[in-house]
């Protein structure tokens, strides 16, 4: 979940896609928490390739995407992203673990156009193509993140912020429940 929160990631990760090498410094959330989570809001630039134009509503190179994000305690996430075409693109995301290595990600889309604006085959090619990326990077990190940043195991940047209060409130969803976390090796 924390990978969807990062606007870090956009330049580099998604450079075959949306990402702009050229634009690396992340934009700022406005973070507001709430009793199931949060909703983080911020408008991104992003590369706007021939690939997407239908994606977006739009033929510029680049373009803006207005987003409002929101994370569901523990392992959900509602995207609401809009062009200045006025299209809305909604992605809902479910991540499940499968064991202690493994996750199963559900991912419904939802739009305000239609299928002659955009075929849904070429959104759910640009939208796989967006995951292959991401997942390139997460199968290569350690799974076993540490949610009690107090332990100073890492070190964090300010547009880590959402993910830091993931591990937080997963943390005191924890503790609620009369449970600690448990850490390969511990």
């Amino acid at each position: 979940m924390e990978n969807s929160f990062d606007n870090a990631h956009f330049s580099y990760v998604h450079r075959g896609t949306f990402g702009d090498m050229a634009q690396p410094k992340p934009k700022k959330y406005e973070i507001t928490e709430t009793d199931y989570g949060f909703m983080a809001a911020t408008v991104v630039d992003v590369r706007n390739p021939p690939s997407a134009f239908q994606v977006t509503g739009v033929t510029e190179p680049t373009t803006t995407r207005t987003m409002q994000n929101h994370w569901y305690l523990p392992f959900c996430r509602r995207l609401d992203m809009q062009y200045p075409s006025g299209i809305r693109h909604i992605i809902i995301n479910s991540a499940t673990p499968i064991d202690d290595g493994q996750i199963q990600m559900v991912q419904l889309l939802y739009r305000n156009d239609t299928e002659a604006d955009c075929p849904a085959e070429m959104l759910i090619a640009w939208d796989a193509a967006i995951i292959a990326e991401d997942r390139e990077i997460l199968e290569s990190t350690d799974c076993d993140a540490t949610l009690d940043v107090s332990l100073k195991l890492e070190a964090h940047m300010p547009s880590d912020r959402p993910g830091l209060i993931m591990r937080r409130r997963l943390l005191e969803l924890l503790a609620a429940h009369g449970e600690t976390e448990v850490r390969r090796g511990s």
